[in-house]
């Protein structure tokens, strides 16, 4: 079906329920399939219907497609399907909702950062999913190359901010399918809300960055996302949220200075003036500072490998710890998985406040 961009005179709708009260729970609240007329009441429960979706497309079930603007609409479609009626729908076009037709939603933006005016969203997910419709060179990627290529579509697409609401969710099921299909585990369950909203600014103030390349090299790298996964239990044993922080892992030739938060053979975390670093175990010294003390150093791991060498030749050397270990590895993946699903729906949760401040 085709939408039509209609005259200021025939659109009469409004997204948003009429204001009641002065109370902020109650002032500009989306209209819903649910009729829920407050901010809080309407977040819990778009969190619920969405995270079921997202577990969905997580399963491998919704839309396929191109990773084209038809296939990003579906995505977002399918994922707010329960709550809105204009899902699906891009800003720049004129839906019904609760029986009117709404004007398409030009100017956008949130603190300092305005998005792609309405009128010119067309062009603008063209442009975003260009590298998308590289076959041959996303075939032939390295997983670096791909990395670039996904965080070019998602930092776009993230400037573009399609939808009037849920932009993050549509975008990012978007790049996780668009990693499935060229054989990469893109697992976004790692970044943080702080983290994606840095990376996004950094890349819309200045497209060279590599930020987002940097984020998405940690949600596809399995090491960079034990390394992540350590750090989000350390800030919880220290009585933190880690989806509150901005936590990223650490470049070769990063120049890192913090105090170390914890540690185990493997993985090391700090806190710096840039948030939390996660390091591998190889980078530090054998004798680790006092918790009070600071350390700086130079990063050097590509985190191929995890550990300080003598610690791996220890390991090897013992035949019989490996044989030892291995009963417990179901155990060991069942705990993975089940860290993996929470810190899914920790993050979405916090994805869900994130879509609706902006």
């Amino acid at each position: 079906m085709r939408f039509r961009v209609v005259r200021d005179d025939e659109a009469k709708g409004s997204y948003t329920y009429p204001n009641t009260s002065e109370d902020k729970d109650f002032k500009d609240v989306l209209k819903n399939k649910l009729d829920i007329r407050s901010h809080s009441a309407l977040r819990e429960a778009e969190y619920a219907f969405t995270a079921l979706r997202q577990t969905e497309l997580a399963e491998g079930k919704g839309p396929t497609g191109n990773h084209d603007a038809a296939h990003l609409k579906a995505l977002h479609g399918y994922i707010f399907q329960d709550v809105y009626e204009w899902a699906g729908h891009t800003r720049n076009e004129s839906p019904v909702v609760d029986g009117q037709r709404v004007e398409p939603v030009g100017g956008l933006s949130k603190g300092d950062t305005t998005f792609l005016h309405g009128s010119r969203i067309e062009m603008g997910l063209n442009e975003a999913l260009r590298p998308a419709r590289d076959d041959q060179g996303l075939r032939a990627a390295t997983p670096e190359q791909f990395a670039e290529k996904a965080a070019h579509v998602l930092s776009e697409l993230n400037y573009v901010h399609a939808f009037r609401e849920g932009n993050g969710r549509a975008n990012e099921a978007l790049v996780v399918s668009l990693g499935r299909t060229y054989g990469h585990d893109i697992d976004l369950t790692v970044i943080t809300k702080p983290r994606m909203i840095e990376a996004s600014i950094e890349t819309t103030n200045d497209p060279s960055s590599p930020a987002m390349k940097h984020l998405i090299q940690d949600a596809m790298d399995p090491n960079r996302r034990e390394a992540i996964r350590s750090a989000m239990s350390d800030l919880e044993q220290a009585g933190e949220k880690p989806f509150e922080h901005n936590i990223r892992t650490a470049r070769p030739g990063e120049v890192i200075e913090g105090q170390v938060l914890g540690h185990d053979n493997r993985v090391a975390s700090l806190v710096t003036d840039r948030g939390i670093v996660a390091v591998d175990r190889a980078d530090l010294p054998e004798r680790m500072p006092p918790d009070d003390e600071e350390v700086k150093f130079t990063a050097r791991s590509d985190f191929k490998t995890l550990g300080r060498p003598e610690q791996v030749q220890d390991a090897q050397s013992q035949p019989g710890q490996q044989k030892a270990q291995e009963p417990q590895s179901q155990h060991i993946n069942a705990e993975l998985k089940a860290i993996e699903a929470q810190q899914f729906v920790d993050r979405q949760r916090n994805r869900d406040q994130d879509d609706r401040e902006r």
